[in-house]
């Protein structure tokens, strides 16, 4: 081996005193290598500090063990959070992934998609996707495809979502029964098929309905909590509720309530979505729906295996949520009188 030159396989094989096709099949984890000459190629390698040659391995094994991860947006704390479970995920089963956040563009997303499937990887899981179904059943229909926390997609992908629907109906409920008038729901509403956002509402209707209740859906665009809660702290001062879409937005209005001198659970009720870190911080204490973060993951990767193993039916997996209860919900103090609000 020349001097600085990186070590090959024949250097390997030389050392091991085996063949170059024995060092192969090593690389390639063959179960036909005996023990012993796995066990001297193994040591050769160690020696040599031998690297294998991903894009040959890949040729050969048509794997490359390289799993695309796709997010539409890493400012949410709950995608943050799911990125690292599904890190974490990936490399219990020995893929490598590779994450690329894209921002709310659809237009940013194929281009990450497009980059993925070039480089071969074995699987895409996209989280939040805004692609059409018409894109994401060509994308399907090139690799194993799993999409995270989207109720619907084309036949040939697999899914791994909550029940949207019925735990923004749990938390509209638990509101209303902790007597906070009128509940509000505070979120997105992104007008793509299967999309969470236009699930929650839908199951906030539903149980404001179910309950006699006039509905109020405020629509949140990027910086509009603080206008959208002060324009509802001026025309009902205090004792209302709010089904946040998820606890990002629920902690902006926690923010703006503070500026108008409004507590989070005596005077106005805030709920989110996802249970993420923050939530549960000492000082904090933010009623939410645990999803299962590890649980998205954790599927997710697995439905890649399946397909990589020969499964050919599509899998839809609806995971189990919680409602997590804490303070800023909880009126526990029903005989103070309310604080009134600032002047807007």
């Amino acid at each position: 081996m020349a001097g600085g030159s990186r070590p090959t396989q024949a250097d390997v094989a030389r050392l091991a005193g085996v063949s170059r096709q024995t060092v192969s099949l090593v690389v390639l984890d063959d179960p036909r290598v005996s023990p012993r000459s796995r066990a001297a190629v193994t040591s050769a390698m160690a020696q040599l500090n031998y690297r294998p040659n991903v894009a040959a391995r890949a040729l050969v094994s048509h794997h490359t063990g390289f799993l695309g991860i796709v997010f539409s947006d890493l400012a949410n704390p709950f995608h943050a959070e799911l990125a690292e479970a599904l890190r974490a995920a990936a490399d219990r089963l020995g893929f490598v992934p590779f994450i690329s956040p894209v921002g709310q563009s659809a237009d940013e997303e194929k281009v990450a998609i497009n980059r993925f499937t070039e480089m071969a990887v074995d699987g895409l899981i996209l989280v939040s996707p805004l692609s059409d179904n018409t894109t994401l059943e060509a994308v399907g229909a090139q690799v194993p495809t799993v999409i995270v926390t989207r109720n619907s997609g084309p036949a040939n992908v697999d899914l791994v979502h909550a029940d949207d629907r019925a735990s923004a109906a749990q938390v509209t409920q638990h509101l209303l029964a902790a007597g906070y008038d009128p509940v509000v729901f505070l979120g997105y509403e992104r007008r793509i098929e299967g999309d969470s956002s236009l699930a929650r509402i839908d199951g906030y209707r539903a149980a404001m309905r179910r309950a006699a209740r006039a509905e109020q859906v405020q629509i949140v665009t990027q910086g509009r909590v603080p206008q959208i809660v002060g324009g509802l702290a001026a025309s009902l001062t205090h004792g209302f509720g709010l089904v946040c879409h998820n606890d990002l937005i629920a902690l902006e209005a926690w923010a703006a309530l503070a500026e108008l001198g409004l507590e989070p659970g005596p005077d106005v009720g805030v709920a989110g979505f996802d249970d993420t870190g923050m939530a549960r911080f000492p000082g904090v204490g933010l009623t939410s729906v645990n999803n299962g973060t590890t649980g998205f993951a954790d599927t997710a990767v697995e439905m890649i295996s399946q397909r990589l193993a020969g499964r050919t039916a599509r899998r839809e997996v609806v995971l189990p949520t919680h409602l997590i209860v804490r303070r800023s919900t909880l009126r526990d103090e029903p005989d103070r009188p309310p604080r009134p609000a600032r002047q807007i």
